[in-house]
């Protein structure tokens, strides 16, 4: 046998939260919506969860992963981020620095999730984080709610509507 053989025997197998938490940093999601795209991958390619989550290892730190299993990730992620849905009328815009300040929070608890994923500390931090936004944008998910609120961010400091254009309804006249 071998050093890297044994070196691999002796490996501990990736951990689902490890997974969990690269999911949540890199999709941005909550660890619902990491399990769930972790589960539908293993459906979808025919393959066992832990092979999933050795590929989201891989992917992480630029190894090979089998085209079944990269396709079915990607297909995945791409289902759990879903669009912004558009705000009602009776929806209340956060003041510009709150949310600006609240965005800075997502983003930097995502990038602490990605240098510790497999802290469960800093995964509660992210869920927090990101449930706050998505109440705060009034959007059902994270990337949801992070599109919205850098696109309402942006329209601030451009000074333009964030409607794109769009009356809200019941303001025309």
């Amino acid at each position: 046998m071998n050093f890297s053989a044994a070196k691999q025997r002796m490996a501990p197998a990736p951990s689902t939260d490890r997974a969990t938490g690269i999911l949540m940093a890199l999709v941005p999601c909550t660890v619902a919506t990491a399990r769930r795209i972790l589960a539908d991958a293993a459906a979808s390619a025919g393959v066992e969860l832990h092979e999933v989550v050795a590929g989201v290892h891989a992917m992480r730190t630029g190894e090979p992963v089998t085209a079944a299993v990269d396709e079915a990730l990607h297909r995945a992620v791409d289902r759990a981020r879903t669009p912004p849905v558009a705000a009602s009328a009776s929806w209340l815009s956060p003041q510009p620095d709150v949310l600006r300040r609240h965005v800075n929070h997502v983003r930097a608890a995502r990038r602490r999730a990605l240098a510790a994923p497999d802290d469960a500390g800093v995964r509660s931090e992210l869920e927090d984080a990101a449930y706050t936004l998505c109440v705060l944008m009034g959007q059902r998910s994270a990337h949801g709610a992070l599109l919205a609120a850098e696109e309402l961010i942006a329209a601030n400091r451009l000074g333009a509507s964030p409607h794109r254009g769009r009356e809200p309804e019941g303001l025309g006249g």
